[in-house]
């Protein structure tokens, strides 16, 4: 089934919110906002890309610390030299997870202001 465009799971939400009080009138008036007023908070991520990536390059990060002399105390923390080659590979890869999950919300962000103008 098509992924693009949907929320996912976890922790992700789609949520009306109010604006009840202003702190900072400067900072609200840039961005459109005053007390009263409707917004809408889309929290999403790359639908499991950028996880996935991360699952994949566990291995491929364990063993080019030992070859780079870095260790961490868990190995969820596993780490390479940004100027490696796996490193580098890496970086690609959550650009493009990064890439994935801009065009997500943008996508929501479309559908939510398609169901405001109805």
């Amino acid at each position: 089934s098509p992924q693009l465009g949907t929320l996912g799971s976890g922790n992700h939400y789609l949520e009306l919110q109010v604006v009840d009080e202003v702190f900072d009138v400067a900072a609200a008036k840039c961005m459109g906002l005053e007390q009263g007023k409707i917004c809408v908070m889309i929290h999403c991520g790359s639908r499991g890309l950028g996880h996935q990536l991360c699952t994949d390059y566990l291995q491929t990060m364990e063993a080019t610390m030992k070859k780079q002399g870095i260790s961490v105390p868990d190995r969820q923390l596993c780490c390479v030299r940004a100027s490696s080659p796996q490193g580098e590979q890496y970086l690609r890869g959550m650009a493009a997870a990064a890439n994935y999950a801009f065009v997500n919300r943008t996508i929501i962000a479309h559908s939510v202001r398609e169901v405001f103008r109805r």
